[in-house]
């Protein structure tokens, strides 16, 4: 299907508006100042902070959102469209009010007894997780949907466990799919902010990662800072993205 002359001229639009917005912020620091803040203990921190967290919430989605979006993937009734309904509440309400509920949730007596979630890695990475995982449920039920059931069948009358049908077949179709799901979501953990303060509570040098950074910088007046802490991190993301294409790529040349 060939684009037509309007869609292309919108797409070069947006290309460019893309472009010029970063670089308004690009144009808007210096040198001095980016590499004056990888000499702030603090700075540094926060994208250590940002990396563990990012990751170890990344991990729970995996672990919890691949499943749930099988399960989604292939049940139909009200009780699965009432989850997918639920899964999707995340991603609409803003993140500051899931960290104003989390912090309620977590200030319950009970819940205090068992672990102070409350100002810590810990809840931090809660936040992260629960603000991030409708990304690798949604794109885990809509890569298991494009795989039929037949070829998990297949596999188990020629005498394969279910769970081996299931992996060497649906898993490893649907898995560039999920792949793709668990990237938004890393990258997602990696800016989240409106959650991760509420319930981190950004305390420089132990709940603080890169926005929250970047936000008490310019609040306390020091712009030159912010904004080049705000270029660095649309630099480490950009990386990412180009190193895991590149896998891709590679991949993808090595199968054919």
């Amino acid at each position: 299907m060939k684009l037509s002359f309007l869609t292309k001229l919108l797409i070069c639009l947006l290309f460019v508006f893309i472009i010029v917005v970063l670089l308004s912020g690009v144009m808007k620091t210096n040198s001095s100042a980016i590499f004056a803040l990888f000499k702030n203990k603090e700075f540094v921190y926060s994208v250590f902070f940002s990396l563990k967290t990012s990751l170890i919430a990344t991990f729970l989605s995996f672990v919890i959102g691949v499943p749930s979006g099988f399960f989604l993937a292939r049940s139909r009734g009200v009780f699965s469209g009432l989850l997918d309904a639920v899964f999707d509440i995340p991603m609409i309400i803003p993140p500051l009010v899931v960290g104003v509920f989390l912090l309620t949730f977590f200030n319950v007596p009970i819940i205090k007894q068992l672990y102070p979630f409350i100002f810590t890695t810990a809840g931090a990475v809660i936040a992260q997780f629960f603000v991030a995982v409708p990304l690798t449920i949604k794109s885990s039920k809509s890569a298991f949907e494009l795989v039929s059931p037949v070829y998990e069948m297949v596999a188990m009358t020629l005498g394969a466990k279910p769970f081996k049908s299931f992996y060497d077949t649906t898993f490893k179709i649907a898995f560039p799919g999920i792949l793709s799901g668990l990237i938004l979501t890393w990258l997602r953990c990696m800016g989240e902010f409106g959650a991760t303060l509420m319930v981190g509570g950004g305390i420089p040098f132990k709940t603080e990662n890169i926005p929250i950074n970047i936000y008490l910088n310019m609040t306390g007046g020091d712009f030159s800072a912010g904004i080049a802490a705000s270029v660095v991190s649309i630099c480490i993301a950009f990386i990412c993205i180009i190193c895991i294409k590149i896998i891709f790529y590679l991949k993808l040349r090595r199968k054919t």
